[in-house]
């Protein structure tokens, strides 16, 4: 009787498989492509010295292998019974932590490493020469400390040994900016003080970045610092709402899983609009930041507040318009 009815699982699965293998080439069925990044590859062209060396074989291979009917659909089934079973997942230096939270780290990171011998002193030397000369021509700097997602909800870290502070580089260099009195605001303080505070949490479960309606909470957050160390006034008026379809980077470690199952989303179906007020149309901002600062770009929320002339450098290689568009 059992092996019955492996026997009928078994011819039941083959089926699917044969119909399937069948109706993809006449796109009646689709497979919804992967997500994350990865390298499909080319074609392998055969000739005689890559046939006679074997990498003619094993790049066939890799071919086939990415190219199969069934490739995203049998993956996104491993990955989930990799996630569900074995707390697996299968994206670059992410792990799963408790209550469904993905958790992206290095090994490295809970080392209670931290800064070498004068290393820290000359980084703020260079910062208080970096701060004297912009000051010297009426401009101002303000260092921002994006939230860490293992600081803010460390307490759904997986179990794993660390010292407190979470982060000693982190720790040390807040420290280090407040002790030589340099210009900083750190979110990290803002999403531990506030993660009860709304209906959205700072950082969602799937993913790594401030959700979008967050990115607005500390967009506003800013401003006001902003006010306070300068005569720039900005008047913002935030208002958040439901709505059904979430903002692609909440999730951005979730997709790269490429799972059958979501995490729970409900907790970031929120987005936020701002109304803003500003007497510093003529006063241009260059903002230096990283996907984090994308957020407040993709919403354009800084070209009502600022000038024409405002730029967004990405890391300091690419260089953005206010509008989004890149500058060539």
């Amino acid at each position: 009787m059992k092996d019955l009815k492996y026997n009928i699982l078994f011819g039941v699965l083959f089926l699917v498989l044969i119909v399937h293998l069948l109706f993809t080439p006449f796109k009646i069925i689709k497979d919804m492509p992967l997500n994350g990044y990865f390298e499909k590859p080319a074609k392998p062209e055969l000739t005689a010295s890559n046939y006679f060396n074997k990498t003619f074989q094993d790049s066939t291979e890799k071919y086939l292998k990415y190219n199969f009917g069934l490739f995203p659909g049998l993956t996104r089934i491993h990955n989930q019974l990799e996630y569900s079973l074995f707390d697996n997942i299968h994206v670059q230096d992410v792990h799963k932590g408790k209550n469904g939270y993905l958790h992206r780290y290095t090994s490295e990171y809970f080392t209670g490493r931290t800064f070498k011998g004068n290393t820290l002193n000359h980084y703020m030397q260079m910062l208080h020469n970096l701060n004297d000369t912009l000051e010297a021509s009426g401009k101002k700097i303000i260092w921002v400390i994006a939230p860490d997602k293992c600081i803010v909800y460390k307490e759904t870290l997986p179990d794993v040994k660390y010292q407190e502070p979470i982060n000693h580089f982190y720790s040390e260099f807040a420290d280090a900016l407040k002790t030589n009195k340099l210009n900083y605001i750190d979110f990290n303080e803002l999403a531990i003080a506030e993660k009860n505070k709304y209906p959205f949490p700072p950082i969602t479960k799937g993913g790594i970045h401030w959700n979008q309606a967050y990115a607005a909470r500390c967009f506003d957050s800013l401003c006001k610092y902003i006010a306070t160390i300068s005569d720039i006034k900005i008047k913002n008026t935030v208002s958040y709402y439901v709505t059904g379809n979430s903002w692609d980077p909440d999730y951005d470690i979730e997709y790269s899983a490429n799972l059958l199952r979501p995490l729970e989303q409900k907790d970031s179906a929120y987005m936020a609009k701002i109304v803003s007020e500003s007497n510093s149309k003529n006063k241009n901002l260059l903002l230096i930041g990283d996907s984090f600062c994308h957020a407040w770009m993709w919403n354009k929320w800084w070209e009502p507040c600022f000038g024409a002339q405002s730029k967004f450098w990405y890391y300091n290689r690419d260089a953005y318009k206010m509008d989004n568009t890149a500058i060539v």
